[in-house]
């Protein structure tokens, strides 16, 4: 034989051998494949054995069906996996049925792999307890075989594997108690690829429980099945997404390892998330919440912080955040942002932070750092217990306010540097060219000091401490403490302008033209329902006890100096006492005590001398605003009641009211002293002085002085006033002072002070109406005897000078009278 011929020949032996081989393989498969396919008991044996082996789970398996042709299978009826031992029921995942190929080459090494698994009707729950253990943690299970020989089929183990899966209509739970996540999906399709690869893959597509719109779809791959239990790292590749009715409303991505997957520990993963409008994923979370934050873009690097066996715990080691509008409300009311971002390039970086928004109605833009990302997560996380370093900077309407220190950790100090060119605040007072400074430090969460404080601007210059405990009070309630000391205040130019004290001088206002008649209509309105319930109930929510002290203060055009206050309010009751200052022309000084511990709240007073702006006084008291300028009050009052009413018409004791060198509404004073009055022009007149006194009681507030004197009219009179329906009774001189000659005729007034009505009063003798002229000469002031009553002694500014006299023309003198317009 030659040499070609003799290879040849070994080939075709090589290759008959080979084939020979395959033939005993495949053969020895199928026998093996038929012994246990034909006999579906002891593929029932094999198949509950291993799994108790491979997962110390207990398998369920009703009804088994074998086919071998066209290819071995098998269906299975009913079966279920048992939960681990203490979870919420009984078996983990069931099903109606499974149908699967088996594959024939892994009989030879005692493996029953099923190819293509069918699940019918799947429900699945994947639980974690409140320690931590889960049910997709299995250990294997004792080997309860029998024994036999070495290499004999009763002591080689059998294992179950699942190479591929399709899944449809499943029901998916998760009870997570330690990541504190509950939940249920319906599946409406699971592939699952390559399942005894390295690279296992799945593509599942499904929807909210009893929500079909809120669906969601998950692809990607990880690490081999094999290697869960192993020391290697998983890798990780997952890709999300959610969609609303078919509409995607946000999408993640995560690509990175798992160093303990059976545990969901060691992970380091790149996330990147995006979302059209937060608030859209509530359809697929529906207890979420979710705040309304639109065009949401973050990119994150995701570590596990957790050393040990402990709870993981979420770090990052990158972070960069962008966001479109967002309702902030659940921080603050009113507060929005147009536009947010945050980022961290590297652990070592602060975090950098820059938002614009609005704060109601105020346009503000916040920049600077926090600490790094650790310090900052953990701060979170820790809902503040540990500190963070605070560099921030906060424009807004022309101000700027700058905050550096440290937030947390049960000792935060921070000091703050604030400049307005215009600052509002309540009650529309304003503070010009502010420059603020104090540091504040917080105690545990429980108290705020602020040491230090100082604000400078055009209004004042202020400085001082105050410490606010959050439960100091009485019942538990925030105590405020502390002191300011005011340099300088202007209180008129605090309230945004200047005083309405300076009256016109008798030079300014014309005498050769009467005022108008006044028409119809009631006086300026009162502020507010007699009947409306008075806050009192807001003094139970602090108790405060702060000295205020002034070196020199400016209130109604006057000027005052070494002001000083004590208020006390502890258990609803509020005292101020002392309250005094001393002026050029009078002292102030008086007590004010609100009393709302008991069922009614209780008002007292006693005022040496106290001086409140006239409109803010009427606003307060529920009268109208007639007067404008500095009102002086002297007496002793006391009031009980929750409503404006009810304190009225229960006032008990005595009161003087003065004014001098204010202002006084021409309309009003004509509806009171009729229309021959000639008030002045114009919607006001400069009201020279104006003097009541009156004694309070049974309802009724008696005046047993009544003058005030213009710059054209002089009145003087008597009467009283009801305190609940502000009804009156006054009789009143009125005298027209007209050049060199006096007009006087007695009107008496009823109606209410809200609709006086005035007739001529028949005062003269036998009841009969009576008009008196004279030189007006012969006019009494009735300025210094009404001042002195009405300021029980007191002492006060004086009044401007008397009008000058002149002769009158023909014409200034009837239309003074009234007779001709």
């Amino acid at each position: 034989m030659t040499r070609t011929g003799t290879t040849r020949s070994g080939r075709g032996r090589k290759w008959l051998l080979l084939s020979g081989a395959a033939l005993v393989v495949v053969a020895g498969g199928a026998a093996l494949a038929a012994r246990l396919l034909i006999d579906p008991e002891a593929l029932r044996q094999q198949a509950i054995v291993a799994v108790r082996h491979q997962t110390g789970r207990a398998l369920r398996l009703g009804a088994i069906d074998v086919r071998i042709m066209p290819y071995p299978s098998v269906s299975i009826r009913d079966f279920g996996l048992s939960d681990m031992a203490g979870g919420a029921r009984a078996e983990m995942l069931t099903a109606a049925g499974l149908d699967a190929r088996v594959a024939l080459l892994p009989l030879l090494h005692h493996e029953i792999r099923l190819e293509d698994v069918h699940l019918t009707r799947p429900d699945l729950l994947v639980e974690r307890t409140a320690d931590g253990r889960a049910n997709w943690q299995m250990t294997p299970g004792p080997d309860t075989r029998p024994s036999g020989p070495a290499g004999s089929s009763s002591s080689t183990r059998w294992r179950v594997r699942i190479g591929s899966a399709r899944v449809q209509d499943a029901v998916l739970a998760w009870d997570d108690r330690q990541g504190h996540a509950t939940g249920k999906a319906a599946l409406d399709h699971v592939v699952l690829d390559g399942l005894t690869g390295s690279a296992p893959s799945l593509d599942v597509l499904g929807h909210r429980a009893g929500d079909g719109g809120a669906s969601f779809t998950l692809t990607g791959h990880v690490g081999a099945l094999a290697s869960m239990q192993g020391a290697d790292a998983w890798p990780v590749h997952l890709a999300a997404a959610a969609l609303a009715d078919g509409r995607a409303t946000g999408s993640v991505t995560l690509d990175g390892t798992l160093a303990d997957p059976a545990r969901l520990r060691g992970y380091d993963v790149a996330v990147r998330g995006t979302a059209g409008r937060l608030a859209d994923l509530d359809r697929l979370f529906p207890h979420a919440a979710l705040p309304d934050v639109r065009d949401i873009d973050l990119s994150a690097q995701i570590v596990d912080m957790a050393s040990g066996d402990g709870p993981s715990i979420p770090g990052l080691r990158m972070l960069h955040l962008r966001t479109g509008p967002a309702d902030a409300g659940r921080l603050a009311a009113g507060l929005r942002l147009v536009h947010l971002a945050v980022d961290a390039p590297t652990p070592a970086d602060h975090v950098a932070v820059q938002a614009d928004g609005t704060f109601g109605e105020h346009a503000f833009q916040l920049h600077g750092t926090l600490g790094t990302l650790s310090e900052t997560l953990g701060a979170w996380r820790s809902r503040m217990a540990s500190g963070v370093p605070v560099d921030l900077v906060l424009d807004s309407d022309g101000g700027t306010a700058h905050l550096g220190g440290s937030l947390g950790g049960g000792q935060s100090a921070l000091d703050v540097h604030a400049t307005a060119a215009r600052l509002a605040l309540p009650g529309g007072q304003v503070l010009d060219r502010l420059t603020a400074d104090t540091h504040v430090a917080l105690q545990g969460g429980e108290i705020v000091l602020l040491s230090g404080l100082r604000l400078d601007a055009a209004q004042l210059v202020l400085s001082g401490e105050a410490q606010f405990a959050r439960h100091g009070g009485t019942g538990g309630v925030p105590l405020l403490t502390g002191r300011l000391h005011a340099d300088r205040l202007d209180l008129d130019a605090l309230r945004g302008g200047q005083p309405a004290s300076s009256p016109p001088t008798p030079s300014s206002t014309p005498t050769g033209t009467a005022a108008p008649a006044p028409g119809p209509d009631t006086m300026p309105a009162a502020a507010g329902p007699d009947e409306t319930i008075l806050p009192f109930d807001r003094l139970h929510l602090l108790d405060a006890d702060f000295d205020l002290s002034a070196a020199q203060f400016r209130l109604g055009g006057d000027d005052y100096h070494d002001a000083l206050a004590h208020v006390v309010l502890r258990g609803g009751r509020l005292v101020i006492d002392p309250m005094r200052a001393d002026g050029a022309d009078r002292h102030l000084d008086g007590r004010l005590s609100i009393d709302a511990s008991g069922d009614v709240p209780r008002l007292s007073g006693t005022v040496g001398s106290l001086v409140l702006p006239a409109e803010w006084a009427a606003l307060r008291v529920g009268i109208p605003q007639a007067l404008h300028g500095p009102v002086q009050l002297v007496g002793t009052l006391d009031a009980q009641g929750r409503t404006r009413g009810a304190l009225r018409a229960s006032l008990t004791g005595h009161l003087g009211v003065s004014l001098v060198n204010g202002t006084i509404d021409g309309a009003a004073l004509g509806r009171l002293v009729g229309p021959a009055a000639g008030a002045g022009e114009g919607a006001s007149a400069g009201l020279r002085c104006l003097g009541i006194h009156m004694a309070l009681g049974g309802g009724r507030a008696t005046l047993d002085t009544i003058g005030l004197q213009t710059y054209r009219l002089s009145v003087t009179g008597h009467g009283t006033v009801g305190l609940a329906g502000q009804d009156l009774d006054l009789h009143l001189l009125p005298q027209l002072l007209i050049g060199s000659t006096g007009a006087a005729m007695p009107v008496a007034v009823g109606g209410t002070l809200q609709a006086p009505r005035t007739r001529l009063d028949p005062a003269g003798p036998g009841g009969r109406y009576s008009l008196t002229l004279g030189p007006s000469a012969g006019v009494a002031d009735p300025c210094p005897a009404t001042l002195q009553a009405a300021r029980e002694g007191q002492p006060g500014p004086a009044p401007g000078p008397a009008p000058k006299m002149h002769a009158p023309k023909a014409l200034d003198f009837l239309r003074g009278l009234g007779i001709l317009r």
